[in-house]
């Protein structure tokens, strides 16, 4: 039976060991501290986007269908106000389908790869993501208000260019962010203008008017951060129109209706073209993305690793090979099979100690990286993970070489030459 306490006494001799023979096994440990950051960076990426993935979105993709609604080239001297007329009859078409229950116009669909970022000041300058959105959008993509309340016709007396102040509905980690742990309902954010475009709302103020839950347009993969609805009215010629209708599907609704739908479309705005598509499909079109771009680094750093493990079990059996008559030695001195088990795997995992201890240090300076955005749950987890991975990894990749050099008899070792 293993003695425990005789072969964890030898632990100190055995870092010693090591550590005399530490120009030998730069070459290993270098090897190891290249696997140890390769591990913690798979370890990281697939711990943030499985923890990610859990938290909720803050809205219901299921049966909501995206309308890209531009206008056709011919159609570009039109008015104004005829262009508006013609996106109220649209609205209102879609209204009156009997499989539609909802429509609204919005800037920046979710799971789009299109986004509008915009400085905010309050006391710091925060960069925000803004979409434009008309009254209905809170019902059509069935939003949580924890405070306050969403848009509605009071909103018009904002209407108008000459007005200092719009109305806006932002998310939790937007209130967060401007106002801690304040009351941000009826609260001020200003806009920082940029160079040119923008100059003219230098004294624009964005009066908080409500508070959702969450929005996480990305994807379920993406983080939330700052969101920011600002409202349009459609008939209101001074301000942005948006370009993407979404309209909400009764459950059970065909594909099918696509082409019913498209057709009243065309009839009702002939100078406009259209193309559907649904939020589901969009969804599954950004993670396929996702994953195109995750797939070839997992492959390469799976690769990785298997090299590094080979080639740990090539350079240990290389090492219990050379070793015979001090193998042999310590069996003639008493020594069991085990205790030479135990020899062997005590080596590389003391390598494998100093390769981490100074794994660990180049890890530390990850958060430093500018673009760092990682939950520093997320990244001790995963330094955790690397850890015993990088344990595990050489334990087994030392178990076969272990019991080759268990098997060796005193007398045959030493003979060995």
């Amino acid at each position: 039976m293993l003695n425990f306490s005789k072969n964890f006494s030898q632990i100190p001799q055995l870092f010693k060991l090591v550590w005399n023979r530490k120009r030998s096994n730069a070459l290993m440990v270098t090897e190891l501290v290249a696997a140890f950051m390769v591990l913690f960076f798979v370890c990281l990426a697939v711990l943030h986007f499985a923890l990610t993935y859990r938290l909720p979105l803050g809205y219901e993709y299921e049966n909501v269908w995206n309308i890209q609604a531009y206008r056709k080239q011919s159609a570009e001297v039109e008015s104004t106000a005829i262009t508006r007329q013609s996106a109220q009859r649209l609205v209102s078409v879609l209204r009156g389908l009997p499989s539609v229950e909802l429509a609204s116009f919005v800037s920046t669909t979710p799971f789009s790869f299109s986004h509008r970022m915009t400085s905010f000041n309050r006391g710091e300058k925060y960069k925000t993501e803004i979409s434009i959105v008309t009254n209905e959008f809170d019902k059509t993509m069935n939003l949580t208000l924890t405070q306050g309340r969403w848009f509605n016709a009071s909103d018009d007396a904002y209407n108008g260019t000459t007005s200092t102040v719009k109305v806006v509905v932002i998310n939790e980690c937007a209130a967060a962010t401007f106002f801690g742990k304040e009351n941000p309902i009826g609260r001020d954010i200003t806009y920082i203008p940029g160079e040119g475009i923008g100059k003219d709302l230098e004294r624009t103020r964005y009066r908080v008017v409500g508070v959702i839950s969450s929005f996480r347009k990305g994807s379920e993969f993406d983080q939330s951060g700052n969101f920011m609805f600002e409202r349009t009215n459609i008939l209101d010629t001074t301000s942005f129109l948006p370009s993407q209708i979404l309209v909400k599907m009764k459950p059970g609704t065909a594909a099918s209706y696509e082409e019913e739908m498209l057709k009243k479309l065309e009839q009702t705005a002939p100078n406009w073209s259209f193309q559907i598509t649904t939020l589901a499909a969009d969804r599954e079109k950004k993670h396929k993305n996702l994953y195109f771009a995750l797939i070839p680094g997992l492959t390469i750093a799976a690769f990785l690793l298997i090299t590094v493990g080979l080639g740990l079990v090539g350079v240990v059996w290389q090492s219990v090979t050379r070793r015979m008559r001090e193998l042999g030695v310590r069996r003639a001195f008493g020594a069991t099979r085990q205790d030479i088990y135990f020899f062997v795997i005590g080596e590389l995992v003391a390598l494998t100690t100093f390769a981490v201890v100074f794994g660990l240090f180049l890890v530390a300076q990850v958060p430093l990286i500018p673009f760092y955005e990682v939950p520093t749950a997320t990244y001790a987890l995963s330094i955790c993970a690397a850890v015993i991975g990088m344990y595990i990894l050489t334990t087994l990749c030392a178990l076969y070489p272990s019991r080759l050099a268990g098997t060796v008899q005193p007398s045959d070792a030493l003979r060995y030459e």
